[in-house]
């Protein structure tokens, strides 16, 4: 396990110094699954998603060291999807190959399938906004606004996101026209998912990601485990997850 007291470093500012400390006080309940580094010129960012053991949930961290040496700065998530989650690690940066490799540990896609639909999503920078979420028995779904021109007729996504701790999530998807229409097709279940809404749009980045997409990666980047690991805290509401049928 890292060492998530990050001596010799302090917090740039009060939302970093809270993360940590809530982080240090259930550090027992993560387990790092990837992580992802840029370097450059005195600074640094790691990007990192966990899995909280106790509940099957994802976490995430963005940790940037700054330049001064002395101080980084920190943000957190807990998304209720692990495809959801290394979305938000890009969005802010983090390049995206290391969350599609299928690596069998529950942060990885399981199958070709789920890696394509990650895959779109994780290049989708701004699109989708998450508007729900909620546990089923055996999975996890999580609802998306579309605020593409691609997706007005049909613009929330439904994502389904089975894990198995072995070989790792199966994501299947569907865009209907209404979050009723969707709420009703997960209560029947009696057709398969609609089509994707899909086609050519234009991606916004988001400001973090230009910024950390000018450090590139080194040889002597800082590792969770060498050199200091990042806090987490809890910044959104986690859903339970169970293991895959």
């Amino acid at each position: 396990m890292p060492d998530f007291n990050l001596p010799g470093w302090r917090p740039a500012d009060a939302a970093s110094a809270e993360a940590q400390v809530q982080f240090l006080a259930a550090e027992d309940a993560y387990e790092l699954l990837t992580e992802v580094n840029h370097d450059h010129d005195g600074s640094s960012d790691d990007f990192l998603l966990f899995e909280d053991v106790s509940g099957y949930a994802a976490v995430t961290a963005h940790l940037h060291y700054d330049e001064d040496g002395e101080t980084f700065t920190l943000a957190t998530a807990n998304l209720p999807t692990f495809a959801l989650a290394a979305a938000w690690l890009v969005q802010r940066g983090a390049e995206s190959d290391a969350f599609l490799n299928r690596s069998g540990h529950p942060g990885s896609p399981a199958d070709a399938r789920s890696a394509s639909a990650a895959a779109r999503l994780l290049e989708s920078g701004s699109r989708y906004r998450l508007v729900d979420h909620g546990a089923e028995p055996g999975e996890t779904w999580a609802m998306l606004r579309d605020g593409s021109a691609a997706g007005a007729e049909r613009p929330f996504l439904l994502h389904l996101e089975t894990v198995d701790p072995d070989r790792g999530y199966k994501l299947r998807e569907g865009s209907f026209s209404s979050p009723q229409e969707a709420q009703q097709w997960l209560e029947n279940r009696r057709t398969s998912l609609p089509p994707v809404a899909d086609g050519d749009v234009a991606v916004v980045v988001s400001p973090q990601a230009n910024a950390a997409r000018t450090r590139t990666s080194s040889g002597q980047r800082r590792t969770a485990a060498a050199e200091l690991a990042p806090a987490l805290t809890a910044t959104a509401a986690t859903t339970a997850r169970r293991a895959a049928r």
